[in-house]
């Protein structure tokens, strides 16, 4: 009884922890561009390092102070496919189609696309 008493607690303290520690980074986020550093080169360094989240959450930033950076928006369809995010994958490839649809990264997107949504006649043309 008392291993479990303890085990709870710890279970409580990690929690916790993690908790505020999750709370601290949202507070003192700044944006990459505010620091001087390139956030898609930041995105593709947490991409490479598997913190999906984190070069999502940058790159989301980075689309809201410039929505017509295309590259951000590439790097932005790499990270939900890494994630397997398929309703945001698919959102934003239908979104790009039309300025990348003459390119050759479309293909690489039309592969990824219909491996996660094989129905949608997007990735299907």
């Amino acid at each position: 009884m008392v291993l479990l008493t303890a085990m709870a607690g710890s279970t409580g303290c990690m929690a916790a922890y993690y908790g505020a520690r999750k709370l601290w980074r949202t507070i003192r986020y700044t944006k990459p561009r505010h620091r001087g550093i390139d956030p898609i080169g930041e995105a593709e360094v947490f991409l490479a390092y598997g913190r999906t989240k984190e070069a999502v959450r940058v790159l989301r930033d980075t689309l809201q102070d410039e929505p017509d950076n295309l590259a951000a928006k590439v790097t932005l369809l790499r990270a939900y496919s890494s994630d397997r995010n398929v309703r945001a994958y698919s959102s934003l490839a239908k979104d790009l189609h039309g300025s990348l649809s003459d390119q050759a990264v479309w293909t690489t997107i039309q592969r990824n696309g219909r491996e996660m949504d094989p129905h949608n006649p997007l990735f299907n043309t």
